[in-house]
């Protein structure tokens, strides 16, 4: 994998240090370069958890991905880089208590003088910057409120999870459930294929595409694209797959030209 190429690709130019400062400028520029998306799923074409084949897909060919996608390259450029850095699984919530499969998402651990960081740059709507494993401090990436929860007991297991502040509830409320285990790439194989098979599969019935702005977030979700500007939310319909193409490329700098 040819490291100057990836950062060229997040818009990195400043020199890589093993430390938390690029660390954190890592994963803003990744997030706010390369989109979350599954066009692919959408698509029907199979999405392989080689590192060859993401590098080509999402650096050389300039496309987005979802977690396994990015979070597999952002581990590999961590670990070229010199950071200690390991593979986790998570389980998503899905609301009313209800949580998915073990590895269903993929995310990072990055140790640093001591300390535990989560990272994630492919869960989509998520923190722009590591968060710190320190249960119940409140933690902020400039935009939104986040806390890690220890002693989360799930189908008799024991997890840790991440939270986001949800100003309508006026409280956290959790994204995925994980756990501090090293993971291998092949533990990911089966849900990879999950997700991109089955009909229970939200993924297979969603078409979506997102990634962060200066002012907000810009989305696309199945027929609509969706803005958030200062806090004001807008929807445009689109109206057919030209169309789709045309905000994908204007807004994502995405050719999808290769897929026809």
């Amino acid at each position: 994998m040819d490291i100057s190429g990836y950062l060229r690709r997040i818009n990195y130019s400043g020199i890589v240090y093993t430390d938390l400062a690029t660390l954190r400028d890592l994963q803003l520029n990744h997030v706010q370069s390369i989109p979350f998306e599954t066009l692919d799923i959408y698509n029907q074409i199979p999405i392989y958890l080689n590192i060859n084949f993401l590098y080509q897909k999402v650096i050389l060919d300039k496309r987005g991905g979802y977690c396994y996608e990015l979070n597999v390259l952002f581990h590999r450029l961590l670990v070229l880089c010199g950071f200690n850095v390991t593979i986790i699984g998570g389980r998503l919530h899905h609301g009313n208590n209800k949580y998915g499969r073990e590895f269903e998402h993929m995310a990072l651990l990055v140790e640093l003088n001591g300390k535990k960081w989560l990272v994630d740059v492919g869960y989509g709507d998520f923190s722009l910057v590591p968060l710190a494993i320190a249960p119940g401090e409140i933690q902020s990436d400039g935009r939104n409120f986040y806390q890690v929860i220890d002693n989360v007991v799930m189908d008799g297991k024991n997890y840790m999870a991440v939270a986001k502040w949800n100003a309508s509830k006026q409280d956290f409320k959790i994204d995925y459930v994980f756990t501090l285990a090293p993971r291998k790439l092949s533990d990911f194989y089966s849900m990879n294929e999950y997700h991109q098979t089955s009909p229970e599969s939200h993924f297979r019935r969603s078409l979506i595409v997102t990634l962060p702005t200066p002012e907000g977030r810009i989305s696309i979700i199945n027929n609509k694209l969706i803005r958030t500007e200062n806090g004001k939310r807008s929807i445009q319909f689109i109206q057919d797959e030209n169309h789709r193409d045309e905000i994908l490329d204007e807004y994502f700098h995405m050719d999808m030209v290769y897929l026809l």
